[in-house]
C-alpha cells in the first residue's frame, strides 16, 4: 500500500510540473473549456458565480470546497515527468495565491482517491489504467465539498453500474455494492452486506456522487436539485467571493460567518493542514484562490478574501504576501474584502 506521505509527494510533483507546463504555455490543442461543467461562463471579477456552485451547501455554519477541471488540467503536457517545481511541501511555498490552489488540489486528489478505494471506480481518475480498469465514462471535473466527491462528466450508468456490483473473485480489498434506493434521477448504491463502511454512491449520467454516508450523499444532490438552499444563496459574502475568486481549473475556498481558517478543509483530507494557515490571514472569515492555466502562455492567479476587520498593518501584510512570487500582482481593497489577481513566470512557478 502505498504510504500517505508517498501520496503527498506524488502530487506534490504533479502540481508542480503542471504549474511548469501551463507557465510554458504546454496547454496541448485546445483552451480547457471542454468540460461544460467546470469553471462556467463568468470570469473572475464578474457577477456570476461558476457552474460548481450549484453543489455547494453550508454545514454547520460553514462551507468549504475544492475544485478541479480535470478536462483542462489533463491537456497541459510537461516535457520533465519527473518535474516537482522545487517544492518540498505546501508548507514551503510563501506566496497564498500559489499555496490555497495547490493545497485544494490536493486535498481533492486525495479525499477521491480513498473515497472511490474499493469501488472499483479509481480509476476515472486515473492516468494509469490498465485494459481492466478502462472506462467508456469520461470524467470532466471533480469537486469536493463539505467531504463529499463530486465526479461530473459523461458517465455511462449502466457501465458503472456493472463495475459497482461485480466483484472479480481474485480482487483483493473490493467491495460489492448493490443499488438501494434512488434519489431523482440517481441510482444509489450502498455496500451489499456487513462489509465495514458506509461508503456510499449516487450515479446519474451528468456525475457520480461520492460520501461516507447516505446523508451527506443526499445533501449534495438535493442542492444540485435546487431542494436546499445553496451557499451563494445563503451568504451574500462568499457569492461575491466566489465570483471573484473561483473561475479557474484550480480553485480553494471557504467560508464562515464565525470566522474561517481553512483547517477543516486541509485536515479532513490530507491529514495536515498546513496548506491552508496563512500568516497574514488573520480575522479572516473567507477565502477563494484559483489558478488558470489556458488562454496565455503565464498562469494567472485570483484570489478574494474577506476578513472582520483589516487594519494598515493587516493591509501591509496582505499586500507583501499576495503575488510575492508573480511577475505582475493587483490587490485592491474595498473595506474588508480583498481581491487580488497575478500573472506567475515560468521561473516563479518552478521555484515554487
Amino acid at each position: 500500500m502505498v504510504s500517505e506521505d508517498i501520496r503527498r509527494r506524488r502530487l506534490l510533483q504533479v502540481c508542480g510540473a503542471t504549474l511548469a507546463a501551463g507557465a510554458a504555455g504546454c496547454l496541448g490543442g485546445g483552451s480547457g473549456n471542454g468540460s461544460g461543467s467546470g469553471s462556467g461562463n463568468g470570469g473572475a471579477g464578474t457577477s456570476d458565480t461558476p457552474a460548481y456552485a450549484q453543489w455547494v451547501t453550508t454545514v454547520e455554519d460553514e462551507v468549504s470546497l475544492s475544485y478541479l477541471d480535470l478536462a483542462a488540467l489533463n491537456e497541459l503536457e510537461s516535457d520533465d515527468e519527473d518535474s516537482s517545481g522545487g517544492s518540498s511541501g505546501l508548507e514551503d511555498i510563501e506566496d497564498p495565491m500559489l499555496r490555497l490552489p495547490l493545497a485544494g488540489a490536493f486535498s481533492a486528489m486525495f479525499a477521491a482517491g480513498f473515497g472511490l478505494s474499493g469501488s472499483g471506480l479509481s480509476g476515472l481518475i486515473s492516468d494509469q489504467q490498465t485494459s481492466d480498469t478502462s472506462f467508456e465514462t469520461a470524467i470532466d471535473a471533480l469537486l469536493m465539498t463539505n467531504e463529499t466527491i463530486v465526479l461530473s462528466g459523461d458517465v455511462v450508468t449502466d457501465e458503472i453500474d456493472g463495475e459497482l456490483t461485480t466483484v472479480a473473485e481474485n480482487s483483493f480489498a473490493e467491495i460489492e455494492f448493490e443499488h438501494t434506493s434512488d434519489i431523482g434521477e440517481y441510482a444509489v448504491y450502498e455496500p451489499a452486506g456487513d462489509q465495514g463502511t458506509t461508503t456510499t454512491l449516487a450515479v446519474a449520467g451528468e456525475a457520480i456522487v461520492q460520501g461516507s454516508s447516505l446523508t451527506a450523499v443526499e445533501r449534495a444532490i438535493e442542492t444540485k436539485q435546487g431542494e436546499r438552499s445553496r451557499a451563494v444563496d445563503e451568504h451574500e459574502t462568499f457569492r461575491r467571493l466566489l465570483a471573484t475568486g473561483g473561475h479557474g481549473e484550480m480553485v480553494f475556498g471557504g467560508y464562515s460567518p464565525d470566522g474561517f481558517d481553512g483547517a477543516g478543509s486541509g485536515g479532513s483530507s490530507s491529514g495536515s493542514s498546513s496548506g491552508f494557515q496563512i500568516d497574514a490571514f488573520t480575522a479572516l472569515n473567507g477565502a477563494v484562490s484559483s489558478l488558470s492555466f489556458s488562454g496565455s502562455s503565464d498562469v494567472t492567479g485570483e484570489t478574494a478574501l474577506s476578513f472582520d476587520e483589516l487594519d494598515e498593518t493587516a493591509r501591509s501584510d496582505l499586500e507583501s504576501a499576495l503575488g510575492k512570487t508573480s511577475s505582475d500582482v493587483s490587490v485592491n481593497f474595498d473595506g474588508t474584502f480583498v481581491s487580488a489577481s497575478a500573472t506567475f513566470s515560468d521561473d516563479a512557478l518552478q521555484n515554487a
